[in-house]
């Protein structure tokens, strides 16, 4: 987004169709002649704060060198180093007007500083634009593009102790790949970089905004767009996991209802990971194909016969 608020001008010139692509580099020109002849002038009275600045020092030396024959008075000396330091400064001044005025000639193009998608112009040629203006336009950077998200202190409190050892020295920490998902269900086909956790929790929401990065050739995301975040945490394995639906507490701690092949219920101590997805991953206790039950738990007891039906196994990854 620009703001014209550096001069005041008449726009001459767009460089750019409305919703297209551009390039970093020109966007619009403000009437440039004004500044130019300001420069200009300035430039000139430089010229001229120079040559007086010259002439006050052959008169200095002029004067000291008479002064040493005592053909004129300290006084005219003195007035004589009072003129070049005047003349100096007078030089100085006129150097940091025509900077400011070369500033001001530069601010009457409108610049795009990275590669984007150009909006709406909010000013057409001829407009009357200034430091009340507004924004000119609106650039939004496509490729790569920014998303960003909250993560639930509880979760983040979870993530922290399950890997705690990334905080020793040298240990880089835990591999995290953010995934994007749409509306619809499907995924964005590129992963992203997470590139950006922020360095405080929001009181209000109980969050941490974080940012990832995310490639986007083909201008699929777009600026505003909602979409569901999805992290990997760590590099995938296989593991063995189970929905938390199954999963019961007691006293003793965490147990599965599992099945034998006697159609006999039984209780299962197990020991629980990380949660992914509606799903826990079992570190401990449970075995490759064994049956557990995870609908109707209320139903069943220890010890009890059932006659179970296996339903087909669900993503992990499913929410």
């Amino acid at each position: 987004m620009w703001n014209c608020w550096r001069v005041q001008g008449f726009l001459t010139k767009r460089s750019f169709t409305e919703g297209a692509d551009v390039k970093a580099g020109d966007l619009f020109t403000i009437e440039r002649a004004p500044y130019e002849a300001e420069t200009q002038r300035i430039a000139a009275e430089l010229d001229s704060a120079k040559a007086r600045l010259t002439k006050a020092g052959l008169d200095l030396e002029r004067a000291v060198a008479l002064r040493r024959n005592d053909n004129v008075s300290q006084a005219r000396v003195d007035e004589a180093t009072a003129d070049e330091l005047q003349a100096k400064a007078d030089v100085l001044a006129r150097e940091a007007e025509l900077r400011r005025a070369k500033i001001d000639l530069g601010y009457t193009i409108i610049r795009a500083p990275i590669d984007g998608r150009v909006g709406r112009a909010e000013f057409s040629v001829g407009d009357l634009v200034g430091p009340d203006s507004g924004a000119l336009a609106t650039l939004a950077q496509l490729d790569p593009i920014h998303v960003y998200w909250g993560v639930n202190e509880e979760i983040l409190l979870d993530a922290r102790r399950r890997h705690e050892v990334s905080d020793e020295p040298g240990n880089p920490g835990p591999h995290v790949k953010p995934r994007l998902q749409f509306a619809d269900g499907s995924f964005y086909e590129h992963p992203g970089q997470l590139d950006f956790p922020d360095n405080r929790i929001d009181p209000v929401t109980g969050t941490q905004t974080a940012r990832a990065i995310f490639p986007n050739p083909d201008r699929v995301l777009l600026p505003g767009q909602y979409v569901g975040v999805i992290l990997q945490i760590g590099e995938k394995h296989d593991a063995l996991v189970v929905p938390q639906a199954a999963v019961q507490e007691d006293q003793a701690g965490r147990f599965v209802l599992v099945v034998n092949a006697e159609n006999r219920v039984s209780v299962r101590r197990v020991t629980l990971g990380a949660r992914q997805g509606i799903h826990w991953v079992v570190e401990e206790g449970l075995a490759m194909d064994e049956l557990v039950v995870y609908q109707g738990v209320q139903k069943v007891r220890p010890g009890s016969l059932v006659d179970p039906v296996i339903a087909p196994p669900s993503s992990p990854g499913d929410t």
